[in-house]
This record gives C-alpha cells, structure tokens and sequence, in this order.
C-alpha cells in the first residue's frame, strides 16, 4: 500500500502546478451537483421561494414595488422577473439562477485563491471546500438572493484585486457598478465592505491609487446607495421581521463555520501524509525551519492575511453582537454566507498546508464524500398540501381554509386585515392554488394564554364567524420556523362540535380537515 500511495505521489508532482487538483476539484463539484442538487430542483417550493414567486408573478412594476415594499432585494426580483418571463415559473425554472451561481461562484473562488496567493492549487481547494459547506448546500437550489448575491461578492473581490494590480479603468468601473448593486441583492453584503477598503489602503501603500478612478468608485457607490434608500427604510420599518430566530449563543458564534466535511478532509489529508511521509538523509535531524526551506509553501501576503480574516470575522460578529443587543435575530446561516468566500480560502490555506499532492487529492475526495453524507434538506411539501386540501375542498369555492403561513408579519393585525398585505401572507396560495376561501390566521395563538391576550383576540376574531356558519373548513400550518397555531385551533374547533376527518403532515406542513358533527361529511 505504501509503495502504491508513493508511486501515485510521484505521478502526480510530475504534473503541472495545481492542475491535479484543479482536475479533481472541478470533478468532485460536479458530482455533487449532480446527486445532491439538482434532483432537488423539481421539489415543492418551501415559504421563502413562494415568496419569491408572488413578488414577480403579476408584472415588472409589482416586482420592483414589491421588491422594495416586502423584501428589500430589487434587483434580484429584477432579474428573476426577466428570467421566468423567458423561461418560466416552475420549480426548476425559479431555483436554476442559484444553482447556476454557485457553479461559477465555485470557479470565481478558485480564481480569487489564484489571484491572492499565486497557487493554483490553492484556489481549487477554497472552491471544494465552499462547495460542501450546509450553507452552500441549502442556498443553491434555493429560489432566493443568497447565491446571486455570494458570486457577485466574490466577482467584486477580484475586480478590486484586479484594479489594484493593474490599475485599469475597466476594473474600476467593475468595483463600483458591483459594490453598488451587491446590496440590492441583500444588504448584509455591504457588511463585507470594510475588508475591501482596510486591503485597498493596505495595498495602496505600494502600490497608488488614482485617485480619479478612486473618485469613480465613490460615484458609482453613493449613486447605488441613494436609490436603496427606499428599500433601507422599509426594512428599518419592518425590523421586527427578523425576530423569529432565537438568541445565539456562544457556542453557536465559535462553531458557525465548523462543517464536518472540510474537517474530516484536513484530518485525513494530514494522517495520509504523516503515515506516507519517508525520511530522506536531506530531512533527517532538520529542524522545522530547515525542512520549511527544504520543502517550501506557498506564502501568504500580510494583506491578504489581514483581508480574509477582516471578511470572515465582521459580518459573523456585527450579525452575532446586533443579535445579541437587539430585539433582531439575525444571526443565521443565510446571512453568514456573507462570510463564506474568505472562510473557504482560510481552511485552503490550512488544506494547502499537507504536502503530498496525493493526499490533498485525497482530502478533497473525502470533503466531497462527507457533504453527500452529512447534510439533509428540510421537506416543507405545500404543493402536496395544497392537493389534499383541494380533495377536501371538493371545488366548493365557499369552504374555507385557513393559512397560517408561519411568516411573522402576521401577527400583527393589520398585515391580516388589509387585503394587499395579507396576499403577501398567503403567498405559498399563490403557487399552489387552494379551491376553498383562503383567511390567514397569526403565525402562533398558544393554548396557554389568557382569552383576553392579544393573540387569543386576533384568533378568535378570524374563526368565530367560520366556526359559527360553516360545516367544514381545512387549515394549513407550517411549522418551519416555531409557528405554532393548530393546537389552539383544534381546541377552539372540538368545543364548538368540529371532529377532524383529516389529519395529515407534508414535512413542515401541517393540514387538517374540519366537519361538523351531524353534518354531510366528504371523505377527502
């Protein structure tokens, strides 16, 4: 075994720099794609997506209004709106930009890597490594900005390395237009600015600036900045939408980049290399430094040391500590993305440090394999709920059915009143059209409290008419994100002389059907 390993590890230092690994990365990321993604792609949208299907469905006005009024991402419902009047709505159609934007945010790293450090082989390991990660596993068969936004990001650090490199107009063009419009795809973006600009003042010291192309970039931001206004005071004035995650914990902050798969890479990377290492009379009784000359790595530049720590750390801590000091929890996966370029190229760099090119192919062997076995996607089945909710309905359009989406904007009372706002409730109907009357109800009416509470009140408002004239009704619940109304609507319904004749769960989707005792029942 040993002789093979060491036959395979000449074979492979005969090869260019990183073109083994290149190889192997750029296989190893398609496999992926190909069994863990896009089988998804067909799947029932989740609430997010149909989201995302609602705010582009009726026009491009309604997707840019909405876009602003509802999500605070214009641009991305921009271009998701251009693409579904191309292509299409369906499932597919709507998740395939993202899936498409990590394919090239793959290749993007692995050219950011090159670009930084000089190492080719660097580059392909960030690529893997970013490739197998839970963040990038859920977001890249997801209809929403994340992945859009994340290639953008990278496309923006190698347009500001670009520009300092060269100093040409064309990449400072790039760097502004990018760094304007990155925040319209999420805000949360912009919180990876501060290490572009600290690594631009860094490299300036060496290398000028001009200050007429400085002053273009300025331009081009402050114009980009202006025109989010409208969507930054929407998402000032909807703030307490972000508060349905609970508060992170420390552990929760130290272990948000720790993935199993990069991990279980490194160590067996390293314990291949220890085990199939040989002394040489050159390596025998060196010291550590001796053997760093003999065997040189790739050195990392202070700047870009200080750029990818500057990355990986600010948007992790603003997120935590505003998590932390405010009523917002936003602390979650989706908005560390933010982070995950530079945090892929730090566990390179850590990767790049075992030194037999065989065993680092190994060890992007293993990553890959660890992400087909480590994660699972969450089901939130809502076409299969809407079937069986339809089977119940039995196309009698004055049955209804009541939504309680499970976004947080419903409970407060006037997001189910107005007529405008509760279709942004109901979104997931919009995608999988109900035969009955659709009423949204608050996201969560616990059984425990006073009649008198507030969300006691707004529920019994909703239900006392329908419990008072109906024979029948169904209810939807989806229960992703701590929603929680069925009991107390179960309990509400029994008293008033409901049986359920239908119980059923479609992942994170709950539906039940309602009839009155005594009454004609139809068997769903």
């Amino acid at each position: 075994m040993d002789n093979s390993f060491a036959r395979l590890n000449r074979f492979v230092k005969q090869a260019p720099n990183g073109r083994i690994e290149t190889t192997i990365a750029t296989v190893l990321i398609l496999s992926v794609a190909a069994v863990a993604w896009v089988p998804h792609l067909p799947h029932s949208l989740w609430l997010d997506e149909t989201l995302t299907f609602w705010t582009v469905k009726d026009g491009l006005w309604d997707a840019v209004t909405r876009g602003v009024q509802f999500q605070s991402q214009p641009a991305y419902y921009l271009l998701i709106w251009f693409w579904t009047q191309a292509l299409g709505t369906s499932e597919t159609i709507l998740r395939l930009p993202s899936l498409l934007a990590v394919l090239v945010a793959c290749a993007a790293l692995a050219r950011l890597g090159t670009r930084l450090t000089g190492d080719r082989a660097l580059g392909s390991l960030a690529a893997v490594v970013f490739a197998s990660t839970s963040i990038v596993f859920r977001e890249v068969v997801d209809a929403r900005s994340f992945a859009l936004g994340t290639t953008l990001l990278i496309g923006l650090a190698l347009s500001v390395v670009s520009w300092l490199d060269n100093g040409r107009w064309r990449d400072a063009w790039c760097v502004g237009v990018l760094a304007g419009v990155i925040p319209h795809f999420h805000v949360f973006f912009a919180l990876t600015y501060p290490a572009f600009i600290l690594y631009g003042v860094m490299r300036s010291r060496s290398t000028p600036v001009r200050l007429d192309q400085g002053a273009l970039i300025g331009a081009l931001i402050t114009v980009a900045a202006l025109l989010s206004i409208p969507a930054a005071l929407t998402l000032l004035a909807n703030r307490g939408s972000y508060s349905f995650a609970p508060t992170p914990s420390l552990k929760r902050l130290l272990t948000a980049f720790v993935w199993a798969p990069p991990v279980a890479g490194l160590l067996a990377g390293l314990c291949v290399d220890g085990i199939s290492r040989k002394s040489t009379p050159e390596t025998k009784g060196a010291t550590a430094t001796n053997l760093n000359k003999l065997k040189p790595i790739p050195a990392i530049d202070r700047e870009v040391g200080i750029l990818l720590s500057v990355w990986s750390l600010t948007p992790l801590l603003v997120l935590y500590f505003a998590s932390i000091l405010t009523s917002s929890s936003i602390f979650l996966d989706r908005y560390l993305i933010t982070s995950l370029p530079a945090v892929s190229l730090l566990y390179a760099i850590a990767l790049r440090r075992i030194d037999s090119r065989a065993a680092r192919g190994l060890a992007m062997i293993v990553i890959a394999l660890a992400c087909l076995v480590s994660y699972t996607r969450p089901v939130d089945d809502f076409r299969g709920a809407a079937l069986a909710v339809n089977r119940f309905v039995a196309a009698e359009k004055s049955v209804p059915v009541l939504l309680a989406s499970g976004l947080i904007e419903s409970q407060d009372e006037n997001w189910l009143r107005d007529p405008a706002l509760a279709a942004y409730l109901a979104a997931p109907t919009a995608y999988y059209p109900l035969d009955g009357h659709v009423v949204s109800l608050p996201r969560k009416v616990r059984l425990l409290l006073e009649d008198h509470s507030r969300e006691r009140r707004i529920g019994d408002a909703i239900v006392e008419p329908i419990l008072r004239e109906s024979d029948r009704f169904a209810a939807i619940e989806w229960t992703g994100n701590g929603a929680n109304v069925m009991p107390w609507l179960i309990e509400r319904a029994e008293n008033a002389g409901y049986t359920r004749i239908m119980n059923r769960r479609f992942g994170s989707v709950r539906v039940v059907g309602f009839s009155r005792l005594g009454a004609a029942r139809k068997k769903p």
